[in-house]
């Protein structure tokens, strides 16, 4: 039990890395998009579509690899790739070179959530996994609750550049400690070469005929649009709407969301786990429950001018979103045979940045080019508000898994 969370430790300590990696972005935008001069929905569509894109055509085979293969190696050099292209990233001069580095950085993180799910899922028992996978969701509000608040003075002191310069070099280094300090776990089934002779693709299908996954799969995806939206515009709304300046934003986008975020992470892991440990099914039970709920906190945010109102209201969204991205790991996990579990968490996050990643962003620049010459700057409200109704279509696609996950996940636990 010690090695398995000595593992975890580590392991959160890379997914914390991989969100601040990928989400600064939204932190740097204002002053990106200045420098090179690019419309609200070009931001959008560089923000989303190129990660999304790779992490789409990466994601599965990457996860075949680490269903059949070494997950430690395969996780540490993703790491030291993705953080390679975060430093470069600080030199890029054009939108179609951020462009470029959005794609190369899809392509390293493809590797992150497919391979640490399966390493959490091997290294632990099923009635500890809710604890486990919501450790980990915690370290992604970790990242930017220490994370943002550098970026942040990064920005405003040296520019955002130096912040990309910054978190790389640092990324490089926790993937040499990754590397020497992890070993691989025992799989808890031997690992096949071929899958009835199809590989990945054949993985995939035997995935998809199991009716909860598929549901909590889309369910993820329309959640995921609703999170894409907020990481990539939040910090530039609070700049627009609100006049805060690029070290306030990071702490409100970092310290505040990311401690709010960080306490819902380990609600999950604490009081689910413990309804969790009673009944397994309480697992798809509170997730039904609480899935609606960032699209009421949000509005509260978006629509309050009042700063305790908006301030209440980005902490209860980063809260219930960080409860929902808890729960949502052992949703797929539990209900997938453990030779596809690297694949199962590879496809749901191949839908989920697709969904998310594309949609979120692109739907919210369009909308703010669209309206802003009646609503200003307010525009962007209003777009995130409409991004944010999808939460309310995860909740629904939740309620219909919920009628099979228990019997999915007895066949899958039985083999």
């Amino acid at each position: 039990m010690a090695q398995a969370i000595f593992t975890l430790a580590l392991l959160c300590l890379v997914n914390a890395f991989s969100y601040v990696d990928r989400s600064m972005l939204a932190l740097v935008l204002p002053e990106l998009t200045r420098e090179l001069v690019l419309s609200d929905t070009v931001s959008g569509l560089i923000a989303g579509l190129p990660f999304a894109l790779c992490y789409a055509i990466c994601a599965i085979p990457i996860a075949w690899v680490a269903d059949n293969y070494n997950r430690r190696n395969l996780l540490a050099g993703a790491l030291a790739f993705w953080s390679g292209v975060t430093l470069l990233t600080g030199a890029v001069q054009s939108g179609w070179q951020l462009a470029m580095a959005r794609f190369g950085l899809g392509a390293g993180e493809a590797a992150g959530h497919p391979t640490t799910a399966s390493l959490i899922a091997d290294s632990f028992e099923l009635r500890n996994r809710t604890i486990a996978f919501s450790a980990l969701s915690a370290s992604a509000y970790l990242g930017p609750l220490l994370g943002f608040p550098i970026v942040g003075w990064l920005l405003q002191n040296h520019g955002w550049r130096a912040a990309y310069y910054a978190a790389g070099c640092a990324g490089l280094v926790v993937a040499l400690i990754f590397f020497l300090a992890v070993r691989e776990p025992e799989r808890t089934r031997a690992p096949v070469t071929e899958v009835e002779g199809g590989g990945f693709l054949t993985g995939v299908r035997r995935l998809l005929a199991t009716p909860s996954y598929r549901y909590v799969v889309f369910a993820g995806g329309f959640n995921a649009i609703n999170q894409g939206a907020h990481l990539t515009w939040g910090p530039s709304f609070l700049h627009r709407v609100h006049g805060l300046g690029p070290q306030d934003v990071s702490v409100y986008f970092g310290t505040l969301r990311g401690g709010a975020g960080l306490a819902g992470a380990l609600f999950a892991a604490v009081v689910i786990g413990a309804l969790v440990r009673r009944d397994i099914r309480w697992q798809i039970r509170c997730a039904v429950i609480i899935a609606a709920l960032p699209f009421f906190s949000d509005a509260l945010f978006l629509l309050s001018a009042d700063p305790l109102l908006w301030k209440a209201g980005l902490g209860l969204s980063a809260f219930f979103t960080a409860v929902v991205v808890a729960m949502s790991y052992p949703l797929y996990v539990n209900v997938a045979p453990s030779d596809l579990r690297a694949t199962a968490s590879a496809f749901y996050f191949l839908v989920a940045s697709l969904m998310g990643f594309i949609l979120g962003p692109f739907i919210v620049g369009a909308l703010n080019d669209l309206l802003v010459e009646r609503l200003g700057e307010g525009a962007i409200a209003w777009s995130m508000v409409a991004a944010s109704s999808t939460a309310l279509v995860s909740a629904l696609l939740l309620l219909i898994a919920a009628r099979s996950w228990f019997a999915d996940l007895t066949k899958a636990e039985r083999g």
